[in-house]
Parts: structure tokens; sequence; C-alpha cells
């Protein structure tokens, strides 16, 4: 397998399909996963699925995640490769970014602060996992010998999603770059030695196993909208409310009337355009006996470094007002190159922000004059119209 990179948000994973393989190559697939571990320790379980594709497609594009990737090939029955491929990736930023936030679930107190569908948080393993709907009356079949987790069950959703505490409001519309923070490993919650009644012989899996066919994705929607002074998700009034999440507390989360947004999507790193951002967790199994632990969630939000320059005429004794043509995420650095200046003469910078700054002209005695310069001003993001 390699790898090969081909801008700062996407790479090419490369592969051949095993000499070995007897079958027809048609029916076999390559499950792309990958982890955000670079230490050469990351397990085939204990990552996340980025594609399913065609093994005789020889290569995919994928989002350049910093981590290792890993590849197995599955057939028609489902059997997949003993082995993974595996491939490191870390690449240091190639030009400075603005790292404005850095957001984590996992390290709230208390932890997971937002709202739960078919999820919860299990204090037992320190983790986001899949809930059950059971009660413990339907659980208990002492006749049967089967008691199951009191906290799993024995059967598990096979999906369900956690929705972010916070929404993200830039103030403006950017395109900003989207890292995401995720560490997840499988689990067999009832597959323990106290947990099993039948005979050692009849048991298919041991303590410590783990299962591989479990996932999670962070999926995010944005508007380009201002939001109103409410939360953008607040407990709906009525029942004729045209959109909301119904949660498994019974109670509906709606957007407001005044906030239009486009359709959740998977967020693997790349580069997005919006103001308002909402953010969820898709957690899944193929089976109801395994579920994610989700260790790690979250997002980090960079703005791109960019530098605008011009020319100006300063207008005598009122301050110069400069707009910059697309509004700076913060107030930049400005700098100033002024012409013909004579001795004495020196300039006052004003009412700096990230949408211009206003500028004054001095000559020795004080009094405001006429110059030509050119401002550069550095910082980070361009504010869409």
């Amino acid at each position: 397998m390699s790898i090969q990179v081909t801008t700062t948000n996407e790479v090419i994973l490369k592969w051949k399909v095993p000499s070995d393989w007897s079958g027809n190559a048609e029916e076999l697939i390559a499950v792309i996963r990958h982890s955000s571990l670079t230490d050469g320790t990351a397990l085939w379980p204990n990552s996340t699925l980025l594609r399913e594709v065609s093994a005789t497609t020889d290569y995919v594009i994928l989002p350049l995640i910093n981590g290792t990737y890993m590849v197995k090939f599955k057939d028609t029955e489902g059997d997949k490769s003993a082995t993974a491929l595996k491939h490191i990736i870390n690449i240091p930023e190639e030009r400075p970014k603005l790292l404005a936030q850095t957001r984590r679930e996992d390290t709230d107190s208390p932890v997971f602060q937002g709202q739960l569908n078919d999820v919860f948080y299990s204090s037992q393993y320190d983790a986001l996992v899949l809930d059950n709907d059971d009660l413990i009356d339907d659980k208990v079949d002492f006749e049967e010998g089967y008691l199951g987790s009191i906290d799993f069950g024995a059967e598990l959703f096979s999906s369900g999603e956690y929705f972010f505490k916070d929404k993200v409001d830039l103030g403006g519309i950017f395109t900003v770059e989207f890292q995401r923070i995720l560490q997840t490993r499988g689990l067999y919650p009832n597959n323990t030695i106290d947990l099993h009644f039948t005979d050692i012989d009849e048991w298919t899996d041991f303590d410590g196993d783990l299962p591989d066919e479990t996932n999670c994705v962070i999926e995010f929607r944005k508007s380009n909208d201002a939001p109103s002074d409410d939360e953008i998700a607040t407990e709906a009034t009525s029942e004729s409310t045209p959109e909301y999440i119904l949660l498994e507390d019974g109670n509906k989360f709606s957007q407001e009337d005044s906030q239009v947004y486009d359709d959740f999507i998977p967020m693997e790193n790349g580069r997005f355009t919006g103001r308002v951002f909402q953010f969820k967790a898709v957690l899944s199994s193929e089976y109801t006996d395994q579920t994610p632990l989700v260790d790690e969630l979250g997002y980090k939000i960079l703005f791109d470094n960019r530098t605008e320059s011009a020319s100006v005429t300063t207008g005598g004794s009122n301050p110069k007002v400069v707009t910059f043509d697309k509004a700076f995420y913060q107030t930049p650095k400005i700098g100033i190159t002024a012409s013909n200046m004579a001795t004495g003469d020196y300039y006052v910078i004003s009412s700096e922000s990230r949408t211009g700054f206003s500028i004054t002209f001095f000559n020795s005695s004080n009094a405001a004059i006429d110059r030509t310069f050119s401002y550069h001003a550095n910082g980070f993001g361009a504010e869409s119209a």
C-alpha cells in the first residue's frame, strides 16, 4: 500500500489485490479505516470507517487526516483479511494558521453535556456508547441462565446520536478548515467471563476480544444566516413546528424560523464555508452485541493566513478611513509605508478593527497633512459578502 499527498487536504491511497486471492476480484471490497494515532499502536477495532470501495479500483481519494490509514479486503461473505495494510502520515502545517477554537466534548465537567439520542456516557469505560431500550425486568431470565450487563442489556441499538452542547457562530460567513478530534474503540459489553453462563466449549468469543464492525462519524450542518438571541436549538412550543429533532427524553428541539440550515453531512478534514455550524456524532454498529467507545470527540477550527494591501492618499485634516476589501476574522496587524515624508512627519493609526482602520498624517508642527501611503494588513480569514 502507498499513499500520496496531492493537496493540503487530500491524499491518494493505492493498493494491490492480494496475490493469493483465488476468487472473483470484482467481488472483493477494500475497506478503509482511520485512527488518529501516529505512534504505530493503531488497531483495526480502534479506528473509524472512511470508505468501502471495489478493490479493483486500486486507489481512492481521501481527506488528509494525520494518523494511520488501514486497509482490509472483504469478500461477499463478509470475511476480511486477517491483517490490515497500514500507512502512517503526520504532516506539519506548511504555513501559519489561526487556531480559532478547539472543542472537546469529552473534557467538559461533567463530560458529554450535549443531547443524547440512543447513546449514553458509560462511567465504567469513560466513553460515549450505544444505549438499549431494555427494562431490567426484561433482561433477567434466571431460568435461561443469562443476565447480561445492567447498563447495556442483551441487545444494543444499532445506531445513536450525540448532539454537541454548543453551536459555533463565526460572526460572519467565512471559509474555515475543520479538523476532527475522534478516537474510538470497539467493545463487546456482554463478552466477559462473568456474563457467560453456558459451557465454555460453546463460547465463540473470550474476554478482551475487540469487535471491528463499529463506527463513529462526526457530522455537521451549517447556516449562512445570523442567529437570533436565542439558542439555535430551542425547545419546541408547538406540535405544528415544521422541523424538529425528537430526542429520547421526549423533548423536541427545532431550528428557528429565521435560521436556515443545510442538511447534516459527514465532517472529514477539509474546508467549509458558513457562519453558524452545529455538530453531532453518529455511533453505529453492524451487530447489536457491539458498541463503539468514543473516548475523544471534538473538532478544531482554523483560519488561513492572508495579507491585504493597497495604496491610499490621505485627506488632510480628516482621518482617512480605510475599509478592507474583505473583513478579517479578527483585527489584523497593520504596517504602513509612507511616501514623501518630510523631517518630523508622523502618522497616527486609530479605530483598528477587523473591517479596517483610520489614519492621519501630521507634520512637525502637528498639523494634519496629505500623504500617499501603502498599507499591509496581515491576519486570518476573509469574510464573504
